[in-house]
């Protein structure tokens, strides 16, 4: 026999209970990538700051710890040469390479993992990407593609809830866990 009450509170709590905000990596907000790719070529830097703080608003906005960014068919992840991260092989998109001015160059976008052999003082152990997904991804060469998905990490040390932003390299770094990944056949 179900108990009515326990029942209702456990549906409330459900209810309740804060949903893990999910994105697809093709559906990234591109505007604040737009004004980091502005700002880094502006030569008024008062302007610059000006763009890289609305850029940060934006970004802390829709970046928050614990959302999940999936990459499917439409975007997938990659493992890129000499750090443990993963970038986007859908980006930067056609439409943000048309809006950017002759130089071309968008800001770079990594999402940096952690491991306790591997680890960034601020990034807690909750923030660690387990061990058989870090290993299937060691393993893997350079170039290799995945599907899966990361989970954003809050980092007390950032420039933002959950990324730095490298102002002399151009590269937006979010912290976060990978936690599903399936390499892909080239």
């Amino acid at each position: 026999m179900i108990c009515t009450p326990k029942l209702a509170v456990l549906l409330i709590m459900t209810m309740l209970l804060p949903a893990v905000p999910f994105s697809h990596a093709h559906d990234l907000p591109e505007e604040p990538l737009v004004l980091l790719t502005e700002a880094a070529e502006d030569p008024c830097s008062i302007c610059a700051e000006q763009k890289r703080r609305q850029a940060f608003k934006i970004l802390n906005e829709y970046f928050v710890p614990g959302r999940e960014i999936g990459g499917g068919e439409a975007c997938r992840m990659t493992k890129p040469d000499r750090e443990d991260a993963l970038v986007l092989t859908c980006y930067p998109s056609a439409s943000l390479r048309d809006s950017l001015d002759c130089s071309g160059k968008a800001t770079r976008v990594v999402f940096a993992i952690y491991t306790p052999q591997n680890r960034l003082v601020g990034i807690p152990e909750s923030g660690y990407t387990a061990h058989d997904v870090y290993d299937l991804y060691r393993a893997s060469p350079a170039g290799t593609v995945f599907e899966g998905r990361i989970r954003l990490v809050g980092y007390a040390y950032g420039d933002g809830l959950t990324f730095n932003y490298f102002r002399q390299e151009n590269r937006l770094q979010f912290h976060c866990v990978a936690v599903e990944l399936k390499p892909m056949a080239p």
